[in-house]
């Protein structure tokens, strides 16, 4: 079996520019909830507007391609993510294509989380 695609969207109720800039930040990704251990590599950045990420582990590379569009007093993130298992991985990737959309949805909840709280924080400081 090939790669997996996923695409997924959540609205964010902050201005585009906010939500990319938390974003691409990493030491504000490394906050994220569950993503703590991830090292992501940035790349096809076009400023406020849409990067690409990837990730690789010894099982699989995960590439995500991320768009952020204006929609009235939000943003919306579309997310498309391609899974590439690797080694044995490949042979099971049918059988975890479930738990891969699955994760993918909680990991995009979780990066909506935090850019709330990331952005909140950084305009209303205590």
């Amino acid at each position: 079996m090939g790669s997996i695609t996923i695409e997924s969207t959540v609205l964010v109720p902050y201005g585009r520019q906010d939500v990319y800039a938390f974003c691409v930040d990493e030491d504000a990704r490394a906050a994220v909830p569950g993503q703590e251990a991830v090292s992501l590599h940035f790349r096809d950045q076009v400023q406020d507007r849409s990067w690409t990420e990837t990730h690789e582990s010894r099982t699989e590379i995960i590439t995500r391609s991320c768009v952020v569009y204006p929609v009235a007093d939000s943003t919306r993130l579309t997310v498309t993510a391609e899974i590439s298992p690797k080694g044995l991985g490949r042979l099971l990737a049918a059988t975890k294509e479930g738990a891969y959309r699955k994760q993918e949805a909680a990991r995009l909840a979780a990066l909506k989380k935090a850019a709330e709280r990331g952005i909140r924080n950084a305009t209303n400081p205590r």
